[in-house]
C-alpha cells in the first residue's frame, strides 16, 4: 500500500482524488492533508481518518509518506513538486503541471537526478475506456486520417455541483492570501509569454491551460503533434483554432463561458470509411455512462458500433496507472516531458493571436 499525502483540499480533491483515492484501499492510503484553510484541512483530514498538516513542507518531510498529490492552484505546483522530488517521494501532479516552460524545465532536470521516483501529471481523460480504445482502433491498422475535429464546449462545474455533490468552500483565507495568488499566476503567466503580452493572450493561456490541455494532450497521443497552426482566432473566452497535421487538418474548439446546460467535449476522426467519436461527460458527475462510437461505411452498408455504455472511472483508471507505475518503476505516459509539449504549443498558439 502507497502512503498518500494531499496538498490542496479544494473542489477537485473533495470530489474526485481523495475519494477515489480512500476507493482503492488495498493499493493508496490518505496520509496526510494539507490546505490553505487551517479549517479545510481539519475538516477534510477529519473525514478520511488522516493527519492534518499546517505546512506543506513539513507534509512532504514526513517519513511515512510514499508520495505527494500536488492538488494546489497551479501557481504553486512546481514548488511543491520540486521539495516532494527532493524529499524523495513519488509525485502526481493534478494538470497543468505548471504555468509555465521554464519552471517545468527546472522540474524535469531534476526529476532525472532522480531516476527512482515517479512523476506523474493527471490527465484523466487519457484514461478513458473511450479514448483508450480509439488509441488501439488506431494503432491497429495504418488508414489515413483525412480530418479532425475536437473540442470543449462547455458549461463550468458549479451548475452540476450544487445540484449534487456539495463541496466544502473555506472561508478563512485572507484577501492578501488572495491577492498573492493571483499576483503569482499572472506573474507566471507572463514569465510565459513575455511581459508585453496582451490581455487576450494572457485569457487564451489561462483557457489553454485551464480546460484546453485536456483535448489537446489526448490529440497528441492518437495522432501526435501538429506540424503547424494553421490560424488561431480568438474573441475573449471563445477560442478556435486550426491545425496541419501530416496529411490533414484539424479544428479544436475553445468556448468556456456559456450558461446552457451541456458538456460538449469530443474528439472526432474521420477516415474516408471509418468515423470514430469519442464522447467525453462533466467529471463532476460521478460513474455516467460513456460510449465510443465507430461507424464505418462501404459502398454496400454502413455499420456502427457502440462501445458501451462502460462505467469505468477515468480518475481511478489513472490512479491505478499511477500505483503500477510505482510497483514495476516504469515511466507514465503523462510526464512531465510529455506535458512541456502542451506548453510549448500553447505558447505559440498565443503567439498568433
Amino acid at each position: 500500500m502507497i502512503n498518500i499525502g494531499i496538498i490542496g483540499a479544494g473542489t477537485v480533491a473533495q470530489l474526485m482524488h481523495i475519494p477515489t483515492l480512500s476507493n482503492l484501499p488495498d493499493l493508496f492510503n490518505v496520509t496526510a492533508i494539507y490546505d490553505l484553510s487551517p479549517s479545510l484541512t481539519k475538516h477534510i483530514s477529519t473525514r478520511y481518518n488522516a493527519i492534518g498538516y499546517d505546512s506543506p513542507f513539513d507534509l512532504i518531510r514526513e517519513n511515512k509518506i510514499d508520495a505527494v498529490f500536488v492538488l494546489s492552484p497551479d501557481q504553486y505546483h512546481a514548488e511543491y513538486a520540486k521539495a516532494a522530488i527532493l524529499a524523495g517521494k513519488h509525485v502526481f501532479i493534478e494538470k497543468p503541471v505548471t504555468l509555465c516552460p521554464q519552471e517545468l524545465q527546472e522540474l524535469i532536470d531534476l526529476e532525472k537526478q532522480h531516476p527512482g521516483q515517479v512523476c506523474m501529471v493527471g490527465y484523466m481523460r487519457r484514461y478513458a475506456q473511450g479514448f483508450l480504445k480509439c488509441k488501439e482502433l488506431l494503432d491497429s491498422d495504418d488508414r489515413k486520417i483525412e480530418y479532425m475535429r475536437f473540442r470543449d464546449i462547455i458549461l463550468e462545474g458549479d451548475y452540476y455541483i450544487d445540484q449534487t455533490l456539495h463541496p466544502i468552500i473555506p472561508d478563512d483565507i485572507t484577501g492578501q492570501q488572495k491577492t498573492e495568488s493571483a499576483e503569482r499566476r499572472q506573474q507566471q503567466i507572463r514569465l510565459a509569454l513575455g511581459e508585453n503580452c496582451t490581455r487576450q493572450q494572457q485569457i487564451s493561456y489561462q483557457m489553454l491551460t485551464g480546460l484546453g490541455c485536456h483535448s489537446l494532450s489526448a490529440v497528441r497521443e492518437l495522432v501526435g503533434k501538429p506540424l503547424s497552426i494553421k490560424s488561431v482566432a480568438a474573441d475573449c473566452e471563445h477560442l478556435v483554432i486550426v491545425f496541419q497535421f501530416e496529411g490533414f487538418l484539424a479544428v479544436y474548439e475553445l468556448v468556456n463561458d456559456q450558461n446552457i446546460v451541456q458538456f460538449d467535449a469530443a474528439i472526432e476522426i474521420y477516415q474516408h470509411d471509418r468515423y470514430m467519436h469519442v464522447k467525453y461527460e462533466t467529471p463532476y458527475l460521478r460513474y455516467q455512462p460513456h460510449q465510443f462510437t465507430v461507424v464505418e461505411s462501404s459502398t454496400h452498408d454502413t455499420r456502427t458500433t457502440i462501445y458501451g455504455p462502460d462505467y469505468r472511472d477515468a480518475f481511478e483508471n489513472e490512479l491505478r496507472y499511477f500505483h503500477d507505475c510505482i510497483k514495476n518503476g516504469l515511466k507514465p505516459k503523462t510526464s512531465l516531458e510529455d506535458s512541456l509539449e502542451d506548453l510549448i504549443l500553447f505558447k505559440q498558439i498565443c503567439a498568433q493571436i
